[in-house]
């Protein structure tokens, strides 16, 4: 059975405290505040699933300063605050089904999406760039094409054959397709459509050059495929954080250098 918890503190209309952050409410309890004049009180409302998502986000954000040796303790905090706080404003929009669908769907994927969100993040305040909802949701979301590709392929442990990669390839348009109607922010749907695009052209689905690439999508070119390097996949092992920058850094026609520059201040070599 769901459960509900308070999100904020409640005070009554002189202030006092009436309930607490945290403290957990029945729904007869939630009808008699509402017929007692506090008609928001759903609104202050987390269910469990929803602090399971914000925990989830925690573990994660803790996992990846252990992991990467991330000595930027602020950074990572608030990154991982502004995270959590998309995942839960987006509870009631109607692309919250594909959150919890990611969750469930393959264990990884989920993981990365987390993870690809709070580094592109990073990297964006960083570089001070001011959409950092946007750029959150947009990298939480760029996988979720991948929902549409049977488990088979996403989850495979050995090479995918030619076939297979062409249905893997598509998952940038079919994440467009799926939330086309959602009316996300312009950056967020940027970021689902391009973040396998490269530099050089070689990339897909649209095969953008240069500066035709946004700054956003190259922020979350980089989260995501340094992720996939360092992270489990069932096809291939993990590696270290150098290692993945340093094979980036030797192609600097297809990876912006000045990303890996950033995402490079960020840990402790070693």
């Amino acid at each position: 059975m769901t459960k509900n918890y308070l999100k904020k503190n409640l005070y009554d209309k002189h202030g006092t405290l009436l309930l607490s952050k945290g403290q957990e409410l029945s729904e007869s309890m939630i009808r008699k505040l509402e017929a007692k004049d506090y008609k928001q009180i759903r609104e202050m409302i987390a269910k469990d699933e929803d602090l399971q998502h914000g925990r989830d986000i925690r573990s994660n954000s803790q996992c990846i300063q252990k992991k990467f040796k991330i000595d930027n303790e602020p950074i990572i905090n608030s990154s991982s605050k502004i995270v959590t706080d998309i995942l839960f404003e987006s509870k009631d929009q109607p692309w919250w089904l594909y959150v919890n669908t990611l969750s469930n769907y393959v264990d990884w994927l989920y993981t990365h999406s987390v993870q690809v969100s709070v580094f592109s993040v990073m990297i964006a305040d960083a570089l001070n760039i001011k959409e950092l909802k946007e750029i959150a949701l947009g990298s939480f979301l760029h996988d979720i094409g991948k929902l549409m590709i049977p488990k088979n392929i996403i989850d495979k442990p050995k090479k995918l054959t030619d076939e297979e990669f062409f249905y893997i390839r598509q998952h940038c348009d079919l994440g467009i397709s799926m939330v086309k109607e959602f009316n996300l922010p312009q950056i967020s749907l940027d970021i689902i459509q391009q973040h396998h695009e490269r530099l050089d052209g070689s990339g897909y689905p649209q095969g953008l050059k240069d500066q035709q690439i946004p700054i956003h999508s190259r922020i979350v070119m980089i989260a995501d495929i340094l992720d996939a390097i360092t992270s489990y996949r069932p096809y291939k092992s993990l590696r270290q954080i150098e290692s993945a920058i340093d094979e980036l850094k030797a192609d600097a026609t297809k990876y912006p250098q000045e990303i890996l520059e950033v995402f490079s201040t960020f840990f402790k070599a070693g």
